[in-house]
């Protein structure tokens, strides 16, 4: 057994882990939800956003939507290998209080470069190429940031290390919940942008939902990889459909917040609301 799935069911033998995420997180080595995942929220996103947030966006990229341009970050890591750490951050999962300088350093993680992204697309003085760049970075890496296993632990690189079955299919934990527990459900993406969007109706505290900062969004994801994402692994690692009928709630939850989060980024980014 991985040293870090033994060290995460120690912490948590005594404790059930609970249902519903709400608060820190950890990182991964690798990069993205997957494709669904990515447009899914950058298409509930814009559905939130005022008339004059999407004629800026329009403004910035044309004709390209922002689930159009949702997985533009990492089509490029190839080209422009020095971003591949802008996708991450790794947090030791024994940890409760983010410490830049150890997650952190030279500023090479999710965190700081959602950080740096958002300062240049609200620098109005800042040319509209780079400007559209930033707005690409910021969908995607709120995208990336509320993803669990983008924040956890170095010790297995955020779960690619964690080798296991799902359904009768070798991948490993970070693939798992990047998109293969998206495609467990069942839904297309159309369907999951309309469950999510009744998902918000039914919500009284998105005002809520929608506060914190790169930094607390982190340790949020950090805290599901370690509370919920671990725990629930059989020690066999030879999953069946109860490891998504037990975390998929969760999982709907990181997509709801995601959403909710960019789209009021954005509104307030572009216009101060």
């Amino acid at each position: 057994m991985p040293a870090t799935i033994a060290l995460i069911l120690a912490l948590t033998a005594t404790t059930a882990p609970p249902p519903v995420a709400t608060s820190h997180l950890a990182a991964p080595a690798v990069v993205r939800w997957g494709r669904t995942g990515h447009r899914l929220i950058a298409r509930v996103a814009t559905a939130r956003l005022s008339g004059e947030a999407r004629r800026q966006v329009r403004d910035l990229l044309g004709r390209e939507s922002l689930a159009a341009v949702s997985t533009w970050a990492d089509s490029i890591r190839n080209d422009r290998p020095e971003t591949s750490p802008w996708h991450y951050v790794n947090i030791p999962v024994i940890d409760s209080v983010y410490r830049p300088e150890r997650y952190c350093p030279g500023g090479d993680c999710v965190v700081a470069a959602l950080e740096r992204q958002i300062g240049v697309l609200a620098n109005r003085g800042a040319s509209k190429a780079e400007r559209a760049e930033a707005l690409k970075w910021v969908v995607h890496l709120v995208e990336d940031i509320h993803m669990p296993l983008h924040a956890g632990d170095r010790g297995d690189r955020g779960g690619n290390d964690v080798q296991l079955t799902f359904l009768g299919r070798a991948t490993n934990l970070h693939a798992l919940w990047d998109g293969g527990l998206i495609d467990a459900s069942g839904r297309s993406e159309e369907q999951w942008v309309t469950f999510l969007d009744r998902q918000l109706a039914r919500r009284g505290d998105l005002r809520q939902i929608a506060e914190g900062t790169p930094e607390t969004w982190a340790m949020e994801s950090h805290d599901v990889s370690r509370d919920v994402a671990y725990p629930f692994l059989p020690r066999s690692l030879v999953l069946d459909r109860s490891y998504y009928d037990q975390v998929h709630v969760v999982l709907e939850d990181r997509l709801l917040r995601a959403s909710v989060r960019l789209a009021s980024l954005l509104e307030r980014i572009l216009t101060g609301r």
